[in-house]
């Protein structure tokens, strides 16, 4: 799957249509209302009154500092596949970025500490559901409503993407995870460096579990990476402190908020590709799950589309089995042609110990039960 090209055709306004009314979209929305440039924007949600007034407190809270651009409400669930292509054939969007999700990664988190880690030991694969499920009713839609739209995706586009790649319903690119490091990883470089951080050029190949990891720990926890550095197009890799001294600084002098608050971090990463892919101008960034390829990848926006920016002598393929090495310590042993997705031994023995679910296959089809019997199993168990 290669990437369209990203202008609109025609004078008209870019038309961007956020897919989701929690937490991230309403940041990456308000994001996108107070940029410069002329645009169109929409949110679609299932609850009506809270698509409403998000639509509004976005629109009105942008024109008090001067942007007056429409932001459309649209109400529709993503289950109902007709209903949403209706939605998106009504808009036209040339973008549509999907954050929706039936339960935020960061839930994990108010648990117990003790249940926390042991839930948190079968990491992020388990709950591929949850993201995938969303994800395979919104691009079904977007089929149906036959829309050219570049669709990006924040929702677990390590594994959701792969997994629907097979069957054509990948989303274009995702957002956040390898990207969220990036900042953190410049900044450090740059001040070893002794020169300002734009100059400094991170490429960084590495999956979910690697980039979740980088800020909470200070280590890639033993899955496989790659990461260079570029400043005026010289490899300065060799001139910067070993890997794990720069990791640990992110888990301490270069700590930040996580959590619900630390989604700051994730809204930038997102608008950091889609105001480049709204406005048709180039940027060089790094995204997860770029053509349905598993974990992230540096990546380069042009106006003809995107395409993979890897550093000289990494090949594509090595890549793609650098992440697949992080996809499988993240839980999920292989992802199949079909969109079939197997989790690791490992994984599937926690949450059937924890939780009393067991999934060691999940088919695209089966997503949405599975994801209603996770989070029905996920509700006991935080009662408890």
């Amino acid at each position: 799957m290669t990437p369209p090209p990203l202008v609109p055709a025609g004078d008209r306004p870019v038309r961007v249509l956020v897919a989701g009314c929690g937490d991230l979209a309403v940041r990456v929305l308000h994001g996108l209302a107070n940029a410069p440039s002329p645009r169109r924007l929409a949110i679609l949600g299932r609850d009506g009154e809270a698509v409403v007034r998000t639509a509004n407190m976005v629109a009105l809270s942008a024109a008090q500092l001067g942007r007056h651009w429409p932001v459309e409400p649209l109400v529709a669930d993503l289950d109902d596949t007709a209903r949403t292509a209706e939605a998106l054939a009504g808009f036209a969007p040339d973008i549509v970025f999907a954050a929706a999700s039936l339960q935020s990664w960061h839930v994990l988190s108010e648990l117990p500490r003790d249940r926390f880690a042991r839930v948190g030991a079968a990491r992020f694969g388990p709950w591929l559901p949850m993201h995938l499920s969303p994800v395979l009713g919104l691009m079904r839609a977007v089929r149906l409503a036959g829309s050219p739209a570049v669709v990006v995706n924040a929702a677990y586009p390590d594994a959701v993407h792969p997994a629907l790649a097979g069957v054509g319903l990948s989303p274009h690119l995702g957002i956040g995870n390898v990207a969220n490091s990036v900042p953190a990883l410049r900044v450090i470089a740059a001040r070893h460096l002794g020169c300002p951080p734009e100059e400094v050029r991170p490429r960084f190949v590495a999956h979910h579990f690697v980039g979740h990891r980088l800020s909470r720990t200070g280590d890639g926890g033993g899955a496989a990476y790659h990461l260079t550095f570029w400043r005026d197009g010289a490899d300065v890799t060799a001139a910067l402190p070993p890997e794990d001294v720069m990791f640990a600084l992110m888990r301490t002098q270069y700590r930040r908020t996580g959590g619900r608050e630390g989604q700051v971090m994730t809204a930038a990463s997102a608008l950091s590709v889609l105001e480049p892919l709204a406005t048709g101008t180039g940027a060089e960034v790094h995204a997860p799950g770029w053509a349905g390829l598993p974990g992230g990848y540096p990546v380069r926006i042009t106006p003809d589309g995107t395409e993979l920016d890897l550093p000289p002598r990494l090949s594509e393929k090595e890549a793609v089995e650098i992440n697949l090495d992080g996809q499988r310590h993240d839980g999920i042993a292989r992802i199949g042609a079909d969109g079939l997705v197997e989790f690791t031994e490992e994984s599937t023995e926690i949450m059937r110990a924890e939780l009393g679910y067991h999934c060691k296959q999940l088919a695209l089809d089966d997503a949405g039960q599975a994801a209603a019997e996770l989070a029905a199993r996920y509700a006991e168990y935080s009662r408890r």
